[in-house]
């Protein structure tokens, strides 16, 4: 496999993002980066990594349905706006409540055991959760309704403060992720423990694709089109 951006990897191998969100190769803020100097970043060798992809990708050929469909990458502004807030604001709402509710739990059953894990977890949890849903109404309210006029330097100014957003959250995600194991829970977990962190493991790799259509796709369309 060449050397090719993050972006343009998970273009050509949209099935790749599990594969790629599993070894925290960051493809959404990350995605102008290059492979070979994400894999180096991240310690990996790249030949063996290269060959574990290829691998990964012949297996799940053919058995899932693409996450990031090449629809998108000609979809008009307004489309993938469309797109965006039907999708991934609409899961990341339903996913961030669902989880609220169940790491409360979870916090209050097994503080005693594992209070120091939780109460990290749920700290880090609640800054994500206020980070998205400001930034959901950021979009619709403000940033959204004027990437569908005329482009203006205002407009770009917005789009760029979006970005930093998205690289905020990135990193309490990578936070998350390490309090967590990996959303990995301990071996005397009972199911709703389980279940919590499968959900915010669910609502990670929605935000993950919900950045890159953004960052790769919707704001680079839009940013062609500005006059500065």
């Amino acid at each position: 496999m060449n050397d090719l951006t993050l972006a343009e990897l998970v273009r050509r191998h949209p099935l790749a993002t599990t594969f790629l969100n599993e070894r925290h190769i960051d493809y959404c803020c990350g995605g102008d980066r290059n492979l070979y100097k994400a894999l180096e970043t991240q310690g990996y060798e790249r030949q063996p990594f290269l060959e574990e992809l290829e691998r990964y990708l012949e297996q799940q050929e053919g058995k899932f349905q693409p996450s990031i469909m090449e629809e998108l990458y000609v979809m008009n502004t307004s489309e993938l706006i469309h797109h965006l807030e039907s999708t991934h604001h609409k899961n990341g709402r339903e996913l961030l409540a669902a989880a609220d509710e169940k790491l409360l739990k979870i916090l209050s059953v097994h503080y005693n055991n594992h209070k120091n894990e939780l109460v990290e977890v749920y700290r880090l949890f609640s800054d994500l959760r206020k980070e998205l849903l400001v930034h959901f109404v950021q979009e619709e309210e403000e940033v959204f309704p004027l990437m569908l006029e005329a482009p203006t330097t205002l407009t770009l100014r917005k789009v760029e403060e979006l970005e930093n957003d998205h690289t905020a959250a990135g990193d309490i995600i990578k936070a998350i992720e390490s309090a967590s194991h990996d959303f990995t829970a301990p071996d005397d977990a009972c199911p709703t423990y389980r279940a919590a962190y499968a959900l915010m493991k669910q609502l990670v790799e929605d935000v993950f694709l919900h950045i890159y259509k953004e960052n790769s796709i919707l704001f680079p369309q839009y940013e062609k089109g500005v006059t500065v």
